[in-house]
């Protein structure tokens, strides 16, 4: 069951957008669809196809899956011979039925991971996949512009593409990238914005589109996501946010649902789908099962974003005045505005913390911070959810007061250790590790400090720390500067043997 939406913060709380990338983008022209050599060239359905080489820019790629329901020619032996079984030169264009498309944007450049996530989704309701394998966080704008122009061409050879069906899907720096492409590049019909709100800039959309938005209850930019309610209402776009249990991480398959789900009725609403009254029937159980259960559990306030859900999904398309009955009985007793006003009051305490975080950070001490993340965890199990006598309110908040303390962590521990300043390098990384004990990250962080010192055993000795917390990136260790000394010592060819 999701906790609520939390609509009512929108007024209280201050419009917080963050620019990954630089500002208008350019609108991409129109191309005719491409072949390989003349000839067709369509990977099987039902499988993730991990690298797809552009046609138009050999040099980028991107992740593929067809749902199963569609019938494809198979590649050639001989293709799969040339290229190897997971990477196809594309050449895709064929007949028959289209289907609406979804280009996802991880924000490490993981073409394939939202695709596994969702293409049971995908089989479900129909879509065709893609995932970039070359857009990432910290990338210039150019090259990311260039990414998705090549994307587009590309699904314009897809002759099962129903181009005027495009849909847009990102987490966290991917979320960004989606928006700002949704705003100035491409005109998709809608953007899935996972984990992250709009990418920022001082310069008004060219496009329209539908939007919808997705984070955890613990995720740090939670609020970014609930603040975005005002101005996307005054900017006259169609649009639901929603909130789930879970952390700053793609949303589970369950989750995802909606935004497929919502994508489909609007879809049925402009006419652009027939609607099936089974599938209807179906959705409004799902609504009703939802209310019943947040009414029985005494959870008033997500009882109201249930209803405002269901009035979101079916306005138009079957009768919503049950559902906005209830919100109005509901947003009448006093349990509700209890639970919305403690609500409000957690997210501002949440935002003030934050700020508080850069002087704390420079001026506090290491004992300092212990004890202030000790009362972070305090409530909290030990896998991290909810627990103990404290308000759950509060310890979603801590749980996101942590994460947002260790993404701060890193990228000013990464400024400080490209800055040369070893003490306030040696203090934010300390801290870091103390907010993310499991994250490899601190330890790496460390060793390079350390090989600095030339203490090349103890920096080896972090490193075996980071490998045994899940770091895996060869190439990164192998072309850290900072540890060319150790690349002949047997430690060293020791660590490498013991990671994946």
């Amino acid at each position: 069951m999701s906790p609520p939406i939390f609509t009512k913060v929108r007024n209280t709380l201050k419009l917080l957008v963050t620019c990954l990338m630089p500002v208008l983008l350019n609108s991409c022209s129109a191309g005719n669809p491409a072949t390989s050599g003349g000839a067709t060239v369509l990977p099987e359905s039902g499988l993730i196809h991990k690298k797809i080489l552009c046609q138009n820019n050999p040099g980028k790629s991107y992740a593929l899956y067809l749902p199963v329901l569609q019938k494809v020619k198979a590649v050639s032996a001989d293709e799969q011979a040339r290229v190897g079984s997971d990477s196809i030169t594309s050449g895709l264009n064929t007949t028959g039925q289209q289907y609406p498309l979804i280009i996802a944007f991880d924000p490490h450049g993981d073409g394939a991971l939202p695709l596994s996530l969702y293409k049971s989704l995908a089989d479900k309701y129909g879509f065709i996949l893609i995932g970039s394998n070359d857009s990432k966080n910290g990338l210039p704008g150019e090259e990311v512009r260039a990414i998705i122009a090549s994307l587009m061409k590309e699904a314009r050879t897809i002759s099962t593409v129903d181009t005027s069906r495009v849909y847009l899907l990102g987490f966290s720096g991917g979320a960004r990238v989606a928006s700002m492409a949704a705003m100035y590049q491409v005109q998709a019909k809608g953007i899935i914005c996972c984990g992250a709100g709009l990418a920022g800039s001082e310069q008004p959309a060219l496009y329209k589109f539908d939007y919808f938005g997705l984070a955890g209850s613990a995720d740090f930019n939670m609020n970014e996501l609930l603040q975005l309610e005002e101005p996307l209402t005054r900017a006259g776009l169609r649009h639901f946010i929603r909130i789930f249990p879970g952390i700053h991480a793609w949303p589970p398959e369950k989750e995802m649902e909606d935004a497929f789900v919502w994508i489909v009725l609007n879809d049925i609403k402009d006419g652009s789908k027939t609607s099936d009254p089974v599938f209807m029937r179906e959705i409004e159980r799902m609504f009703d099962s939802r209310l019943a259960e947040a009414k029985k559990n005494r959870h008033y306030a997500e009882a109201a974003d249930d209803c405002r859900e269901a009035i979101s999904f079916l306005d138009g398309l079957s009768g919503v005045d049950k559902y906005r009955n209830e919100l109005s009985l509901i947003e009448a007793t006093q349990e509700y505005k209890s639970q919305v006003a403690n609500r409000i009051k957690v997210l501002k305490e949440e935002e003030n913390e934050k700020q508080g975080f850069m002087q704390e950070l420079q001026t506090e001490n290491i004992a300092w911070w212990k004890d202030k993340i000790k009362k972070y965890n305090s409530g909290l199990k030990s896998d991290g959810s909810g627990g103990g006598a404290q308000n759950p309110e509060d310890t979603l908040k801590n749980k996101r007061l942590l994460a947002f303390l260790s993404l701060f962590c890193y990228m000013n521990a990464n400024s400080a250790i490209a800055q040369q300043n070893e003490l306030a390098s040696i203090k934010i990384v300390s801290v870091y590790e103390l907010a993310d004990p499991q994250n490899p990250e601190p330890n790496y962080m460390r060793a390079i400090l350390l090989a600095r010192r030339s203490d090349d055993p103890a920096a080896v000795d972090q490193l075996k720390i980071a490998v045994a917390k899940g770091f895996a990136d060869k190439q990164r260790l192998m072309g850290q500067a900072e540890f060319i000394s150790m690349n002949s010592t047997t430690a060293w060819f020791d660590l490498l043997k013991t990671m994946k």
